[in-house]
């Protein structure tokens, strides 16, 4: 596949909100930021490596339980919590909202906080968009994107999925299999 099927955090543009971009521009270039940055930076940390993995920015992972883990081998593929669970943003009087559905994935960098099980897939715009606002708006790292896949309509499959985690041992290579 071509470099353009694919997302990257490090070509993305920072924000469109003037000083949500102003703090992200700090973090960048290594600046002090004050506190009212902070909490406008986001509420995630999300890391970029993990043991010795330097993750990619032109994928996309994801922390999850042990449990969901096995329902996606079952279903052999990522689906959210039900048929409506689909990421859209629409515009009504002038103003942008998003309806917060679909299935939440970091580009470039996970958030360990929300399960032992870590999971890489390349960035395929044919199954994820950035969340509202390039995806600027769930983590503190300005290179680390939140993005949507479907959760039942386009369901990314289970065979493009690779495990780089399972609790405390780093499986950098091994793919899920059904």
């Amino acid at each position: 596949m071509k470099e353009n099927e694919y997302y990257n955090s490090n070509l993305m543009p920072l924000s469109m909100d003037r000083n949500l971009r102003i703090a992200q521009e700090k973090i960048i270039n290594g600046e002090k930021i004050s506190l009212k940055e902070k909490i406008l930076l986001g509420r995630d940390h999300p890391v970029k490596i993990i043991g010795n993995y330097l993750l990619k920015p032109n994928c996309v992972y994801r922390a999850i339980s042990k449990e969901l883990y096995n329902k996606y081998l079952e279903y052999g593929y990522i689906y959210g919590n039900d048929e409506n669970d689909e990421y859209i943003e629409y515009e009504k009087n002038g103003q942008i909202y998003n309806n917060n559905r679909g299935v939440d994935w970091y580009l470039g960098g996970v958030s360990l906080r929300y399960g032992e099980v870590i999971i890489e897939c390349p960035a395929l715009k044919q199954y994820f968009t950035p969340a509202y606002d390039n995806g600027c708006h769930l983590s503190f790292d300005p290179t680390v994107r939140h993005m949507k896949s479907s959760g039942f309509k386009n369901p990314v499959p289970v065979s493009m999925i690779k495990v780089i985690k399972y609790e405390n041992n780093i499986i950098e290579e091994e793919k899920m299999h059904r």
